[in-house]
């Protein structure tokens, strides 16, 4: 189970931080790595809620 969370939570930052890095640079690219980290924090509490 926590690779699985690892791996979902590598693939959601990749892909929020370069969707952030095409629509606004590279502040963006900053900007949506932070918010990658964020949004795979929520999705991996979210996997463990749903396996409790």
């Amino acid at each position: 189970m926590q690779l699985l969370k690892a791996l979902v939570s590598f693939i959601v930052g990749t892909l929020v931080g370069a969707a952030g890095s095409k629509l606004f640079g590279p502040f963006g690219g900053v900007l949506g790595f932070i918010a990658g980290a964020l949004a795979a924090w929520w999705v991996a509490q979210r996997m463990d809620f749903l396996n409790s």
